[in-house]
This record gives C-alpha cells, structure tokens and sequence, in this order.
C-alpha cells in the first residue's frame, strides 16, 4: 500500500450535544499528529471535523511532520447544500496548503446518505439508519426524495464541482459499503470499509469488486472496538454504550480485549494489502469521547475504535492495536508475515 493512514478526529456532533471531542488542544494535536508520523509510521492522516479552524491547524500540523493530508470536513444533519457551503471553504484551505508544497487530497463528503438530511428521510442518522431498513419507511422517503442513489449523485456530482472550482489536487468521497456512488468526477474510489460479520475472505473480496471502476481504491476507514467479537459487529460496535445513561455506560457484559482488536486490525490490512488497494485509514488513533476506566461497566473505550485509550485524565495510554498497526505501516508490504 503506497498510502498506510489513520483518521485523526478533530471534532464532530454526529449525535446531538455529543461532540466527539469537547476539548482541543493545539500542542496536544501537534504531539498527536508526530506520533502518527514517526511512531505509527503512517504517511498519512484523513482528519475528521466540523470546525474548519480545528481542521486548518490540524491540517498545517500534520503537513509539518510529514504526512500528506485528506481534509474531510464533516458538518452533521446538514443539508447538501449547507455541507457544500463547508465545503468550498475548506477547498480554499486545501488549496493555500497544497500551495505551500503539501500533498493534499480532499475528501468531498463522509457516508452523506446517513449523515446528511435531505438525501433519505429522516432528522438524525439514527431516524435515516431506521429509514434505510424499513421498507415502508424507504418508499415515502424514494416518493418525498426521489430514489436515494440519484439524490446522493447528484449532491456528490454538485459537491465534486464545488472542489474542483477552488482546490487543484484529488478529490474522493468517503462512502458507505451499501451506497452506489458514480465515481467519474473523482480521482479515487473511497470507501469506509468494516468487517461486520462476513468471513475475511468475504471482506476482501468486496474490495475488488471496488477496482472495477478503474480508479485506485482507498479505505477511508477500516477499524475494530476493543471487546471479544467486536469484529462481528464492525462499524456498529460501539452502539454497546448506553449514553442516556447518568454516567455513560457499557448496556451489555462484553469482554475488554485489546489483543482481539489488534490481531483484527493486523488481519485486515494484510488482506488490504493483498488485494491491491492504494491505501488504507485505520479508523481511529484515539477516541476522544471514550474514556478508558478501570470500572468494566463504565469503561467506553472497551466499545472505542482508538489504538490509544484516552484516561479520565486526558492523557493517553498505547493499546496492543498501536504495535500492531506500526509493525505493518513500518513494513509495507510484510505485513502477513507479522503476528497480530
């Protein structure tokens, strides 16, 4: 894999009044982000955010140690057009930084048929989750909408017009496995791609199927929580924390296991790599609003993708998914040829 990345979060609502990550800290971000560099040798960080100030710094931070940088600018329960409103903001940073000598690729939207409104029915990605698997509800949304597929192409076509007109690199689009997504004004193929149950033979196989369209193929995110069977449940993992509760907690009795996390991490870029993608971003270098406690029951980062646990503190502590992430990235290529 030319491209061996990790999402960085800069901050983002997707649930409201839940923001993934209350406090940002400039010289804590810029720690962060040379750790991915020198440490997890990664050569690259797709950084996640809704703020675009968070995000320009994040973005000047990591072109300086190194990394190329895909800006991914997220702006929740937005409409299209508000989310191209971010957008053509964020190109214009995208392109003063990809002036100044950086690699850059910007990452027109992230899963809009769940994250933004207007595409299926629904006020909040959980009402549009319950849209898209309820067929009743699926067809008053295709009669108010229109078919989802030709809603999500036509806000992408209109999103990829938008970038082109201010940034002059590549552009992507980070998509769900189930949308349908015509990738002509694109320069990659972009999918967020998890392991919720299939077989990894199954897994990989999913992947070719993305190198059809005949452009390189790059995985916006692949991740695993760290309990035993998180890798059953891929990107729904973490649906195990009960926020309503006072405080957060774990709702059901599963097991904490960080080497169950990395030897999955482990498994799936070796077969990323076999299949040929471009790159992979390992979903996620720390989950921020999953603090890791010594109570099972109140310990979120037992249901956090993070490959460090974030302590009560703020401070950070590795967990074995780092190790084994750094072992690949450090040896492209050898990967298979490494224990989890």
């Amino acid at each position: 894999m030319r491209i061996r990345g990790v999402v960085y979060d800069t901050g983002v609502e997707l649930l409201p009044g839940r923001p993934s990550r209350p406090a940002f800290d400039p010289d804590r971000v810029r720690a962060d982000l040379r750790t991915i560099a020198t440490e997890l040798h990664a050569t690259a960080v797709r950084l996640v955010g809704q703020d675009l100030g968070r995000l320009r710094l994040a973005a000047e931070a990591a072109a300086d140690a190194g990394l190329a940088v895909w800006l991914s600018p997220a702006l929740p329960d937005a409409t299209p057009r508000a989310a191209r409103e971010q957008l053509a903001a964020c190109a214009d940073d995208a392109e003063r930084l990809r002036a100044q000598g950086a690699e850059v690729v910007l990452v027109v939207g992230w899963e809009a048929t769940l994250f933004l409104r207007g595409i299926v029915a629904g006020a909040t990605a959980a009402d549009r989750m319950a849209t898209m698997t309820s067929p009743r509800r699926l067809l008053w949304s295709t009669l108010r909408h229109g078919p989802f597929p030709y809603a999500l192409n036509r806000h992408l076509r209109r999103a990829a017009s938008t970038a082109r007109a201010r940034f002059h690199g590549p552009i992507t689009y980070a998509a769900l496995g189930f949308e349908s997504v015509d990738w002509r004004p694109f320069d990659q193929v972009g999918v967020d791609h998890y392991r919720g149950g299939e077989s990894p033979e199954a897994w990989a196989a999913a992947i070719g199927r993305r190198q059809r369209h005949g452009r390189p193929v790059v995985l916006t995110e692949l991740g695993c929580a760290t309990y035993a069977g998180a890798e059953t449940r891929g990107a729904l993992a973490w649906t195990v924390v009960d926020r309503a509760a006072d405080p957060p907690r774990l709702r059901e009795p599963v097991v904490r296991d960080e080497q169950a996390q990395a030897v999955e991490l482990g498994r799936l870029l070796d077969l990323a790599d076999r299949a040929g993608v471009e790159g992979a971003f390992v979903y996620t270098y720390a989950a921020f609003s999953y603090p890791h406690r010594p109570e099972p029951e109140l310990d979120l980062d037992t249901a956090g993708y993070g490959l460090v646990a974030v302590l009560p503190d703020g401070s950070v502590r590795r967990k074995a998914a780092f190790d084994a992430v750094a072992r690949r990235f450090d040896s492209p290529g050898e990967g298979s040829r490494l224990a989890g």
